[in-house]
């Protein structure tokens, strides 16, 4: 017969019965902080740190929690209170295999030499630990670098970098820091918190799993899922002026007037003695001279309901850090200062190493992600189809001066579809979208159960399906303007030619007039720098009809004018670039036929090898993402710039801009 169950049962029931010390009760009465390991020698308190009591506790027996995920910031005291106090206790009052991971094999020595030797010596347990021996092979046991062996178990330490390599035995307790170091998977052993916990799968109901890291980028973060399966318990001290309990946070979206509060002067410069803390709550001020006794007086309060029992889950930031460490006018100097950058890429990676070490906060990587519903909202009362003479003078706008269209070519050879815009462009710069369309039968759809025997379009010229002829008609039609019986015409169409080439250099060619050119991205995979001054676009070495585009700078250019604001009240014209479009009809400019792919696209960051962020570039949200308006919309900018040039060109008008143009056209109608 198997007693081991049973006997497990009476050691639980001893462990309950004569063993209710706690971990934190037990460093306050037993740990002595050498000076030559902290700026505050003597006896431990957990008055300085009280936010740490309770998760070091976890330890405890009379404790359900077995999983602990912290997420925080830096310098406040984890290590100390929760890692080097908990083992202190497993060894002298709990014992049992230990496993200590750190960032790498570099950190593992710093942490067992000067934090785990220094608490067991300050600890005085250093009776307990085995004392350091040779074996046979020369392997090293008892008292090491890399271990510590007493009475009832081993303390193990390794990297978190490599989780393939961690020794195959049974662990109770684990103190994987810096986990958001860890490899997320290892290809031969599986994902790495599947690795850790596989250790403690001997003892499941006993075990004790502390993740505890700052964190670092939201895409990659390994600390943040953790402490999303907790109940994600945050610090609530009682605010001083109405007394209730309340979390320190940095800022509030829905509320700029609470949070850490500043003043500064005339130059930008901090006000001294202006910083504190405005309540969410009541709305007064108070500083934080009275931390200490805040601090003291909070507690941790769940969330959110853990994804299973046993699972707690903690965050603070480094605005608790004990008095002695950064206050919260250094956080605030260091906030100004970040402000301040004018270097793009730095600012951006002070905001994020601010995010991270500060708030113990993730980073999502900050991009443009154009919003759609700022632009669906500048409808103006004039019909698909029709050049809106009349509706940009009323507008301020002055007259209609030029009509560009622009295709992009989607689909397959023989599966097309050809997607344009028509804008007409004012004097003011402001634009008016005209018409847009497709012309072809293509369809991104896994659904699409006819496809083998629906008519299909091809790009193939001289076919009776082919795509072109009515293209063609499209862009030589006379378009209707808003005076009864006036009409004008598209002066300068753009193909895309980065697929489907030869087929669209063919049509170019046969296509003179109306003036029709090719246009295609350049380096548009490549990261643009911050600090770059690049053409807009270039003619293509080997073919004088063909323009190579700087598409990213485009797009940075049409983000910017997706937030343009207008208030025919407020302003005579609208301005530069402002984008006008007819209200919805006849099916078109609806949001998912048209609006919806301004959306296709966000603006991703780029840094270099010493993490700085250096440059950019715009990519699809996503491989099914729509976007081929807002090319026709890219493509139709840069026919205006081409246009621009060549008409500034042809009439030897130096440093050619849209203004030079108007002008140029104004007084060619005047002659």
């Amino acid at each position: 017969m198997d007693y081991r169950p049973q006997i497990l049962e009476l050691v639980d029931s001893f462990d309950h019965q004569y063993n209710r010390q706690k971990p934190s009760e037990w460093a306050e009465e037993n740990r002595v902080m050498q000076s030559n390991t902290t700026s505050m020698p003597g006896k431990f308190s957990y008055k300085r740190t009280p936010y740490l009591r309770e998760p070091v506790d976890c330890l405890s027996v009379d404790s359900d929690a077995r999983v602990i995920a912290v997420m925080k910031g830096v310098q406040i005291g984890f290590s100390t209170g929760v890692i080097e106090n908990g083992i202190g206790w497993i060894i002298s009052q709990q014992p049992g295999n230990i496993m200590l991971l750190a960032r790498d094999d570099g950190l593992v020595k710093i942490m067992m030499e000067n934090k785990i030797d220094p608490m067991i010596d300050g600890s005085g347990i250093r009776h307990l630990i085995k004392p350091h021996t040779i074996r046979q092979r020369n392997q090293r046991t008892g008292d090491t670098a890399k271990g510590k062996e007493f009475a009832g178990g081993t303390l193990i330490a390794g990297s978190v970098m490599n989780p393939a390599k961690m020794r195959q035995i049974s662990i109770q307790y684990t103190f994987a820091d810096d986990f958001e170091a860890a490899p997320q998977s290892d290809k031969e052993a599986g994902s790495t918190t599947g690795l850790i916990e596989t250790r403690s799968a001997a003892y499941y109901k006993k075990m004790k799993l502390f993740y505890i890291s700052t964190p670092e980028s939201k895409q990659t973060s390994n600390i943040e899922p953790v402490y999303d399966l907790g109940d994600k318990r945050r610090y609530n001290v009682p605010c001083p002026c109405c007394a209730e309990p309340i979390v320190w946070e940095w800022e509030f979206a829905d509320d700029e007037n609470a949070g850490i509060t500043w003043e500064v002067d005339k130059n930008g410069e901090l006000i001294v003695g202006s910083v504190g803390y405005t309540c969410q709550s009541c709305g007064d001020f108070f500083t934080d001279e009275r931390k200490s006794e805040m601090l003291n007086a909070g507690e941790w309060i769940p969330t959110a309901k853990p994804s299973e029992p046993g699972y707690r889950s903690y965050h603070i930031s480094a605005l608790y850090a004990p008095p002695g460490m950064y206050d919260w006018e250094h956080y605030v100097r260091q906030w100004i200062k970040m402000e301040k950058e004018e270097d793009p890429g730095k600012r951006m990676a002070a905001k994020k190493a601010f995010y991270n070490t500060v708030l113990g906060l993730t980073w999502e990587e900050e991009t443009e992600k154009p919003e759609a519903k700022l632009i669906a909202g500048n409808t103006r009362k004039y019909e698909v189809g029709t050049i809106p003479t009349k509706t940009s003078v009323e507008d301020g706008n002055g007259n209609i001066v030029l009509i560009t269209c622009a295709c992009d070519l989607n689909g397959k050879t023989d599966d097309a579809r050809l997607d344009y815009e028509i804008v007409a462009w004012s004097e003011s710069g402001a634009s008016y979208s005209v018409q847009h369309g497709s012309v072809g039968t293509f369809v991104r759809s896994r659904e699409d159960k006819y496809y083998d025997s629906r008519e299909k379009f091809t790009y193939n010229h001289g076919a009776s399906n082919s795509v072109w002829p009515i293209f063609k008609d499209i862009v030589m039609r006379d378009y209707p303007t808003e005076t009864e019986g006036e009409t004008m015409n598209v002066a300068i169409n753009g193909v895309d030619t980065g697929h489907w080439t030869e087929h669209a250099y063919s049509f170019i060619e046969d296509c003179s007039p109306p003036f029709m050119i090719g246009l295609k991205g350049k380096d548009k995979d490549k990261f643009k720098r911050f600090d770059s001054n690049i053409k807009r676009f270039v003619m293509q070495t080997d073919r004088s009809d063909c323009y190579l585009l700087n598409v990213n700078s485009i797009k940075d250019d049409i983000s910017d004018q997706m937030n343009l604001k207008w208030n025919p009240k407020d302003q005579e014209k609208q301005p530069y670039g402002y984008m006008n479009f007819p209200a919805p009809q006849k099916g078109k400019y609806g949001w998912k036929n048209f609006f919806s792919h301004f959306e296709g696209e966000h603006k991703v960051l780029h840094k270099n090898s010493e993490g700085e962020y250096v440059s950019a570039r715009w990519e699809k949200k996503r491989s099914s993402s729509d976007n081929h308006l807002y090319d026709c919309r890219v493509y139709n900018i840069a026919l205006k710039e081409i246009m621009t040039h060549l008409i500034c060109k042809e009439y030897k008008v130096p440093n050619p801009d849209w203004k030079k143009y108007c002008q140029v056209i104004e007084a060619l109608s005047n002659n």
